[in-house]
């Protein structure tokens, strides 16, 4: 038994082979560098030939790690002291995860090796959501940013929201927790460890569904709105899922419309009123205020687009309406025969009756100067 310990500890007699390694299992980030070392001895009356680090394959003889293409430019030996050697290799990748072993041979004997080294583990980062990637607004969900072992030091971590860091959340411990959960926190997220901002963890998307909320009609037109002439109303909320619409006129029943626009056309008096819309997904649902439409007649409105037609002025002493071209030199006058600070274009002027009756007598006598 003693011979058999010997023999796997390096050790003949007097003389010995030896080495050791510190580290028997190492997990590392993927992208990162890593340096692994050993210590080795051996007589010292024997002559050391050469030294190398291998990557341990069962059925592969061991070769220098530096001549591997898999390393290419990646693996080299930085501490070269007598009695110690370190192996670092940069860019880790997936595939680098495996056992690597130091040999060396002596003038008189060669170290095979085939001791266990040290074993490597190159992880990534994801990111794992519960109680599921899609909740609904108030629930408590907690992210987790996952490796596949236990990285060394137990690093802080931060989480990213959109690409935006996520305030406060650099922190000793692996998990983000939202609680409760809002629309504000709907997005993309990953996860980095300190020191390696660069080397984010894939985006995970956390969907979060609530009940309308902001529900509010609008109308096409502003003011109000002559009958005859069509109007739209629109309802809009903020809402996930999407929300769908019924119309409603206040004091009635539905007004039978759904859908997120609703045209009312050749409207009469008696399509006037209130009018609001209700929102509703499967979360909830939500009305709007309402809003009032108010419809008048063409001409009764205080409005110069109103004037139409061949309406006789008021208190003009005709007994009969005038002829178009007539009307026309009758108001044209009695704008420039009015005082200065009514000289103004017709058109501009607010409520042309009332500028007619403050004129009369003057357009009596240059209705008869025409005649």
């Amino acid at each position: 038994m003693a011979l058999f310990l010997k023999y796997f500890s390096g050790i003949q007699g007097n003389s010995c082979n030896r080495v050791s390694y510190p580290t028997r299992t190492m997990c590392v980030l993927q992208g990162t560098s890593v340096d692994i070392s050993c210590t080795y001895s051996h007589p010292p009356n024997q002559r050391l030939n050469y030294k190398y680090w291998f990557k341990w394959r069962a059925t592969q003889e061991p070769s220098d790690l530096q001549s591997d293409s898999e390393y290419e430019r990646r693996a080299e030996y930085p501490v070269e002291e007598t009695g110690r050697s370190t192996l670092r290799i940069t860019d880790l990748r997936h595939t680098d995860s495996a056992e690597y072993r130091f040999t060396f041979k002596t003038s008189k004997r060669k170290w095979k090796g085939s001791l266990h080294g040290t074993t490597l583990t190159v992880t990534g980062l994801r990111v794992e959501v519960t109680p599921v990637a899609t909740v609904t607004e108030g629930q408590r969900v907690t992210l987790t940013c996952i490796t596949s072992c236990p990285l060394a030091d137990k690093p802080s971590y931060i989480w990213y929201q959109n690409n935006g860091s996520v305030t406060g959340s650099e922190n000793p411990e692996n998990q983000l927790v939202l609680d409760p959960v809002g629309p504000q926190h709907a997005g993309n997220y990953s996860c980095s460890v300190r020191n390696y901002p660069h080397l984010r963890s894939p985006e995970e998307t956390l969907t979060v569904q609530y009940a309308p909320k902001t529900t509010a009609v609008s109308v096409s037109h502003s003011g109000e709105i002559a009958e005859g002439s069509s109007v739209t109303l629109s309802c809009s909320s903020d809402a996930n899922p999407a929300a769908n619409y019924t119309w409603f006129k206040e004091h009635d029943d539905s007004v039978g419309e759904s859908g997120q626009s609703y045209t009312i056309t050749n409207i009469t008096s008696e399509l006037g009123g209130h009018y609001y819309c209700h929102a509703h997904n499967a979360i909830g649902h939500q009305k709007s205020t309402s809003l009032q439409i108010i419809i008048t007649d063409n001409c009764s409105c205080k409005n110069r687009r109103c004037l139409t037609g061949h309406h006789t002025p008021p208190h003009l002493p005709l007994d009969e309406a005038l002829p178009d071209s007539e009307y026309d030199d009758v108001l044209h006058l009695t704008n420039r025969s009015s005082p200065a600070a009514q000289r103004e274009p017709i058109e501009e002027q607010d409520d042309i009756y009332t500028d007619l009756r403050k004129d009369a007598d003057q357009t009596s006598e240059l209705y008869s100067t025409i005649k």
